[in-house]
């Protein structure tokens, strides 16, 4: 199903799109999610990709990396575009749900670029320090552990040993201290 040519994609209607991606299984769908060019895919498939809860963290945030947000920041709001507005508001969706955790963060699905992700907090950080807020402002406190290279709500533990060796260590340790 991956097997979509660029430019088969590009030609679709937005509802043949849809369709296309309804048939994906998640992984497959993330996959194809992070390798399409949103400012060329039409707004509605943009806000049902948006919508759907197989889309993990990363992918969800490689999506919004791809809008390139730098550059959509920079844009004065009455130079802009009613196609911008359009892309910028599928943005704003993805903000919202990245901060409130809607996206689930899956270990088997980095983000190809976490430098990416830190340059973008530093930057919110910064901007905010000069009394001023970015557009699209991302949880730190939620996106923190992604940077960490951990899971999200698991703590580092001891190794611990398994059913057998728990079972019988005792008995064989207790024997060598006498």
């Amino acid at each position: 199903m991956l097997a979509i040519v660029h430019k088969d994609w590009v030609a679709m209607p937005a509802d043949r799109q849809v369709t296309v991606l309804k048939k994906l299984k998640p992984e497959m769908l993330c996959s194809f999610v992070r390798r399409i060019d949103p400012l060329t895919t039409d707004v509605s498939v943009l806000r049902w990709i948006a919508a759907r809860q197989e889309i993990d963290l990363a992918t969800a945030l490689t999506l919004f990396f791809n809008f390139n947000p730098r550059k959509l920041t920079a844009q004065r709001a009455d130079k802009t575009s009613d196609d911008m507005r359009n892309y910028c508001s599928v943005m704003d969706v993805l903000c919202q749900r990245i901060n409130c955790g809607f996206y689930i963060p899956m270990a088997s699905r980095a983000m190809d670029d976490p430098a990416m992700l830190r340059a973008w907090l530093d930057q919110q950080a910064a901007t905010q320090r000069n009394g001023h807020q970015l557009r699209w402002t991302l949880s730190a406190k939620i996106l923190e552990p992604m940077l960490q290279g951990r899971k999200p709500g698991l703590r580092p533990t001891k190794a611990r040993p398994g059913l057998i060796q728990g079972l019988f260590t005792p008995l064989f340790v207790a024997n060598r201290t006498q």
